[in-house]
């Protein structure tokens, strides 16, 4: 190339390193006219599609590059990158390890190959890797990080928290990972050093919202309007609309509406315990429904086979690319898809961004608005969104009597339970919280140390596998004055188990601002009375709405005093405990909570209006179904 066209590439790549995509795609196409046949041209015209999302161009435009220069070790590096997100693993790995047998120094190479190991569950061999690029790059920031996201799938977190810590101090930017590091801490139960950056967080004072993963915000931050703006920027950086495919055209009305679920986790996983059943009662003279599976997870469980005889078809579309599968869906004329995962673990949001159907809707997985334009309705019901709150959810708003589907199909315990078959005392008050770590605040805390204090003689009985979390939350509330004693750890249990270690129990205290769900009702269903009080958020006002659709309102405190003088009191009168009690044991067989035949019709006729106004080319709006 002459002089111009050289400097006309650096400048490119200029603005490639700034983000500025647009400038530097701009700068390219100037050079590729004059040099349509130049390798790095065509390499770097092919990094900025990737950065679009334009994957098949992508790889028509990186394979022409290696076509010309077959050595170059960056191209087939960029190449490995774009058919992992392709999601075609194999080629994809074998681009890294032939670039990195044209250079087995470059860093990158084996950072990118251990992206895709861990994205193939191959958690050894991605650490291998990471290390090997750390080994190459002792100041790889990007390398810790990921070898801590390798540590945390292990579950070995202690080594995830060392690893992403060495990596903000070799230089990399907290930014990228301050989610997940503050998320880490939090799973944890280590509190120690984070209690500004909490506070920053809560107020939404995050410096690179595009780059904070929103779950993490759930448990952390009770302000809907915040999560709204950090997720419509993380949504447009990451999973920005897509034209690709063009607008669907319009569809005959049909006789059978099409529903398509799309989710990573049919299989044993809360949201099919909760689902189950629905798809099993949907109406089938109105409507067809499809399963869109997109995990390999769970092939040989008894949920994942319940669930594959539910559906009318289910469809692995592991493996595809969203793009695949949103044609897919388009294909077999999906009328309405519901996403079941939203930003929870192993989700594809992009297939959504792509439009896989004309009427997309989000449900049950992900307590949160996604801020995206092309999620059309989010379900809820009044207490979860009120009037209000509407505009801090991006979506129209489908109001259902009550949001959380449940299977009545679960299991019933026979037989006798004891207290000491789960290591208690045989005497005493027990308090549980089955909720995950992460969902643990330091407030929460203070709030159930005060409620140990007034209730002489009880206990906390909480969920807790590893040792740093038992260790963590034995020292904070040997600060809070209550010895360490009086907590009690479970573990991870069988189904049927777990289930049975909510009959010996008193009282469930539930967390605040991410609530229980899944496992309030499983609480509920096995008796067992849940308290909480009511934030702001969606994930803060959930086991509200649980409670008022089992028929127990007076459960349900105003703010985190009266949750604990609600805790005292019951613990402290015996007679008040048995009436609450009875009143569930004879709700839970009517409740709108455990009836899913009248949850399942509600939840068609919701369906019905939105497709009925879809075919009527009316915009979507908010649905109340009484």
């Amino acid at each position: 190339m002459n002089p111009q066209l050289i400097q006309l590439t650096r400048q490119a790549v200029t603005y490639l390193q700034q983000g500025k995509l647009d400038d530097a795609e701009r700068l390219l196409k100037q050079v590729f006219k004059l040099a349509p046949k130049h390798p790095e041209v065509l390499r770097l015209l092919a990094v900025i599609l990737a950065q679009k999302r334009e994957l098949a161009d992508a790889l028509k435009m990186i394979d022409s590059s290696i076509k010309i220069d077959n050595k170059n070790y960056l191209a087939h590096s960029n190449k490995g990158n774009i058919l992992k997100d392709l999601n075609q693993y194999k080629a994809a790995l074998e681009s890294y390890n032939r670039a990195i047998a044209l250079q087995p120094n470059y860093a990158e190479a084996h950072n990118n190959k251990g992206n895709l190991l861990m994205d193939m569950n191959q958690l050894e061999p991605a650490l291998e890797s990471y290390n090997r690029a750390i080994a190459l790059q002792p100041n790889y920031a990007d390398a810790y990080s990921n070898m801590g996201n390798a540590f945390r799938k292990q579950n070995s977190l202690d080594e995830a928290l060392e690893a992403y810590e060495r990596s903000m101090a070799v230089g990399g930017s907290i930014d990228p990972i301050l989610g997940s590091y503050v998320n880490l801490k939090m799973q944890l139960c280590d509190w120690e050093g984070i209690e500004d950056l909490l506070s920053n967080i809560q107020a939404g004072d995050i410096q690179r919202k595009d780059r904070f993963f929103p779950f993490n915000l759930l448990a952390i931050c009770d302000d809907p309007y915040v999560v709204k703006q950090v997720t419509a920027e993380y949504m447009a950086a990451l999973h920005p609309v897509r034209s690709d495919l063009g607008s669907i055209p319009s569809r005959p009305r049909k006789e059978k509406i099409r529903i398509g679920y799309f989710s990573p986790d049919f299989k044993n996983h809360p949201v099919a315990y909760l689902m189950a059943e629905i798809i099993e009662l949907h109406n089938r003279d109105k409507f067809e429904v499809i399963a869109f599976s997109i995990s390999h997870d769970g092939l040989e469980d008894e949920m994942r086979q319940r669930l594959e005889l539910g559906f009318d078809q289910f469809i692995d579309v592991f493996g595809k690319s969203d793009k695949e599968v949103a044609l897919l869906s388009r294909e077999l004329e999906i009328d309405i898809a519901v996403d079941l995962g939203g930003l929870t673990e192993g989700t594809n949001p992009s297939i959504f961004a792509f439009r896989a159907a004309p009427i997309q809707i989000g449900y049950i997985g992900y307590l949160s608005t996604m801020a995206a334009p092309y999620m059309d309705y989010i379900v809820s019901d009044s207490t979860l969104i009120p009037e209000e709150m509407k505009d801090a959810y991006s979506e129209k708003i489908i109001y259902l009597p009550s949001y959380q589907a449940n299977d009545s199909k679960r299991s019933v315990i026979k037989g006798v339970i004891s207290r000491e078959d789960f290591g208690l005392p045989s005497k005493g008050f027990i308090f549980c919280s089955f909720n995950s770590s992460y969902k643990l605040t330091p407030r929460i805390f203070d709030s159930w140390a005060r409620i140990l204090n007034q209730v002489e003689g009880s206990v906390l009985y909480l969920y807790a596998e590893n040792n740093s979390v038992k260790k963590n939350l034995s020292q904070e509330i040997e600060k809070r004055g209550v010895r360490s004693d009086r907590l009690i750890f479970g573990g991870r249990l069988t189904r049927e188990d777990y289930l049975s270690r909510y009959m010996v129990a008193d009282l469930y205290l539930d967390t605040s601002p991410y609530n229980a769900g899944t496992t309030a009702s499983d609480a509920l269903w096995m008796g067992l009375p849940v308290i909480t009080f009511t934030g702001r958020s969606f994930s803060a006002r959930m086991c509200s709405s649980i409670l008022k659709a089992v028929g127990l309102p007076e459960l349900v405190a105003d703010s985190s005093k009266s949750y604990e003088d609600l805790a005292i009191s019951l613990a402290s009168n015996p007679e008040k405990m048995k009436a609450i009690k009875n009143k569930l044991s004879s709700s839970i067989g009517k409740a709108p909570l455990f009836n899913s035949e009248l949850f399942t019709q509600n939840l068609e006729a919701a369906f019905q209006i939105v497709y009925d106004r879809y075919q009527d080319n009316l915009p979507a709006e908010n649905i109340y179904i009484a």
